[in-house]
């Protein structure tokens, strides 16, 4: 069974293979389901690109770079906002996007004091800072979620 299978795909006509394609691009176009095409994530009208310190979201439509977030989450949730025409949203999750960078900066620190401290009192302040700054940390990104799965 499997193996017809296999040799039904080799030797299917191109023009079918060409016009199921433009079916699923005119449908994907249509509804903002993410979908991967070469090195990009494409949503409806909005791309968003994978660079070496983060991600980039660009809107096609107007031709203009929207973000550089190095959080995927983030670009997922300001690409899914930009689609639906949210721009409301956009700005929110920069200011989210900037409370996030800064916890989990303070989270590093704390961490590195924890590791490194000598004084047991500055390590036991340090932990329980480290820990206030984890949990701030997962409750924004759990509200930059709320954002991309319109919770």
């Amino acid at each position: 069974m499997v193996m017809y299978w296999l040799w039904q795909m080799k030797h299917t006509n191109p023009e079918i293979i060409k016009t199921l394609n433009e079916i699923m691009e005119a449908g994907l176009a249509e509804y903002p389901v993410p979908y991967k095409k070469g090195n990009s994530i494409r949503i409806k009208n909005v791309v968003m690109r994978k660079n070496g310190k983060g991600y980039h979201v660009f809107n096609l439509i107007d031709k203009q770079h929207v973000i550089f977030t190095p959080s995927k989450t983030t670009a997922l949730a300001v690409a899914h906002c930009t689609a639906h025409g949210l721009d409301y949203a956009v700005t929110d999750i920069r200011r989210l996007e900037e409370k996030l960078s800064k916890y989990y900066n303070d989270a590093i620190f704390y961490k590195y004091t924890v590791e490194h401290s000598k004084d047991e009192v500055r390590a036991d302040s340090a932990q329980m800072r480290f820990e206030i700054a984890i949990d701030e940390c997962m409750r924004i990104r759990d509200q930059i979620e709320n954002y991309l799965f319109d919770k």
